[in-house]
């Protein structure tokens, strides 16, 4: 019993440490939506934003305190000079000047006292400050709603960053297996003029630059890895994960095959749904609402206060007193201050304007540069397809001709570069127009929408 104890504590943590090494493997690659999820849940400048909004609930919460009194405990200990009444002095004179008149006089005044302690509680109640409260408090919830708007332009730009590293990711790989390719067929090929060589059919010569062509070629093996290796450092950049995090690889998705939308209608949604163009109606919200409130100084303020004390003295018990009433005050000067303040705030909501309306060119160029861009990679997808056929029956053709002696390995390194070019020129063109795709989901806002036009 003890020995079957002993195996089996000594197999479990072993199979433990197999099955955390297998969900690591089964965890670490990534296709685009994983690699958009797992950026929004890990970004670190995603999280800091997020708090922005957080911090726009906590302003709500002390713009609505407003409305609601205020009360205060105190207590205090005074030492006077001179005597101090404990409570005010009330003096009313006696009906009659009668001995017993003037004595119940003279025992109605306060007790006297050199230290005084007293407790007291107080409330300030606001009951009009020129609508200015409720202003703030609308000024504090649009200020929150502007926070999300952030918030979700930050999303679009992260994920607008994630789309373009992975894609970049992608046409890397792939320029990968194309040099890779070429090394192996230089290899092929050498073969070939290394036999021919002992035959006596070929020069030296043609050995010689094909040696030259093949170091060539897998130093661009050696080049694109470490391109790749660094490409990847930005997609874990924006991912959230440090150096402590496992590697992991990028899984190929279809390219995008569904048109785009027409300008009119890209404008349109642009308008309705960027969140940097909301938050600029938003802010401009606020910029009127702090014009009102500015203005809403020159009006009276109204609050009702009151309070509660008991004072002692060392050889006195407490005597309570208390009052309550209306607070009225209007400002008659203040040396141009609330002017001043006006003039600012309207100053403030001219720059928003005028930041709306830059915002909305930003717009109409970003949606032309990513049409513009999409067309673009598109032509040059479709005239690279063609070329890769044309330099790959090229390569074959001229792989023939040097076997039966009729070419030279010249025109087949040629054909191979060629077919090289065409490949790079492919991969080059699809990255460009998904690039272009996210952009222009980008500009209309739709990025992260799952009903947008562009699928």
């Amino acid at each position: 019993m003890r020995k079957s104890l002993v195996i089996l504590c000594s197999v479990f943590p072993i199979g433990l440490s197999l099955c955390l090494s297998v969900c690591l493997a089964a965890e670490s690659s990534f296709d685009l939506p994983s690699v958009i999820a797992y950026g929004k849940g890990h970004n670190p400048n995603l999280r800091i934003v997020q708090k922005g909004i957080e911090s726009g609930q906590f302003g709500i919460d002390a713009a609505r305190s407003d409305l609601l009194p205020k009360i205060n405990f105190g207590s205090d200990a005074t030492r006077f000079r001179y005597p101090t009444p404990l409570t005010p002095i009330v003096i009313q004179a006696p009906a009659t000047a009668s001995l017993q008149a003037l004595t119940s006089f003279f025992q109605d005044l306060p007790d006297f006292e050199r230290t005084i302690y007293d407790a007291s509680a107080s409330f300030t109640l606001p009951l009009y400050k020129g609508g200015r409260i409720v202003k703030n408090l609308r000024i504090a919830r649009t200020r929150k709603a502007l926070a999300q708007d952030n918030y979700a332009a930050s999303v679009q730009d992260l994920v607008y960053n994630l789309t373009s590293t992975y894609h970049k990711v992608l046409q890397l790989q792939k320029l990968l297996e194309s040099n890779r390719a070429e090394v192996e067929q230089l290899e092929l090929h050498k073969r070939d003029v290394e036999a021919f060589l002992k035959a006596g059919t070929a020069p030296r010569l043609d050995l010689l630059k094909t040696e030259v062509e093949l170091a060539h070629a897998r130093d661009g093996v050696i080049a694109v890895k470490n391109n790749l290796e660094s490409a990847f450092s930005l997609p874990r950049e924006l991912m959230g994960m440090d150096d402590t995090s496992p590697p992991f690889s990028i899984l190929e998705q279809p390219l995008s095959q569904a048109a785009y939308p027409s300008g009119e209608e890209a404008l349109d949604t642009a308008l309705a749904k960027r969140p940097d163009f909301r938050a600029i109606a938003k802010k401009r919200k606020i910029a009127e609402d702090q014009i009102r409130v500015a203005q809403g100084k020159w009006l009276p303020n109204i609050s009702g206060t009151g309070q509660y004390i008991k004072r002692a003295g060392d050889s006195t018990t407490f005597k309570e007193d208390y009052y309550f009433g209306v607070n009225l005050t209007i400002p008659v000067f203040d040396g141009g201050l609330i002017r001043s303040e006006v003039n600012a705030d309207k100053i403030e909501l001219e720059k928003v304007k005028e930041e709306e309306r830059a915002v909305r060119l930003s717009i109409s160029r970003e949606l032309k540069d990513a049409r513009i861009a999409i067309d673009d990679a598109s032509d040059r997808m479709s005239v690279a397809e063609v070329s890769i056929e044309s330099a790959r029956e090229a390569l074959r053709v001229e792989h023939l001709r040097y076997e039966t002696g009729a070419g030279t390995t010249t025109d087949v390194i040629d054909a191979q570069t060629a077919l090289l070019r065409a490949e790079t020129d492919s991969f080059q063109a699809a990255y460009d127009r998904e690039i272009g795709l996210a952009s222009l989901k980008k500009a209309m806002g739709t990025l992260t929408d799952e009903q947008e036009v562009l699928k």
